[in-house]
């Protein structure tokens, strides 16, 4: 299960990393390319990326590193709550692609943040 989750966990942080790194540095092409980018106040959007970057690095440097392996789950915990509340706010309009990914992400974070808890801590 260890490696599943290592995985999973790589995968999320290829995801998320990149996508928060463009809204946060590159806020003018994010704009053109996501709609909603230009719904949220500039400020918000930098601290939900920065967020998100943060909560990557939470998703492996602990189990790199050897040290505070119980913030990984609660990285992955934290990034489920963006999740979720990205999936309620694209809902709100009506954007099913971007919410079906949101709850794809919730899904997969929830399953890291199971698996470190009780399967692999």
């Amino acid at each position: 299960m260890n490696p599943v989750l290592w995985a999973l966990q790589a995968s999320l942080v290829l995801i998320l990393v990149p996508a928060a790194v463009t809204r946060a540095v590159s806020y003018d092409f994010a704009k053109k390319r996501m709609a909603w980018v230009a719904a949220v106040p500039r400020s918000l959007l930098l601290f939900i990326s920065a967020a998100e970057v943060l909560g990557a690095i939470g998703l492996v440097l602990p189990g790199l590193v050897h040290v505070a392996l119980q913030l990984t789950p609660l990285a992955a915990l934290g990034l489920g709550l963006i999740q979720l509340l990205a999936f309620l706010f694209h809902r709100s309009r009506h954007e099913s692609r971007n919410a079906s990914a949101n709850l794809l992400l919730l899904a997969a974070l929830v399953f890291v943040a199971i698996g470190r808890l009780v399967v692999s801590p």
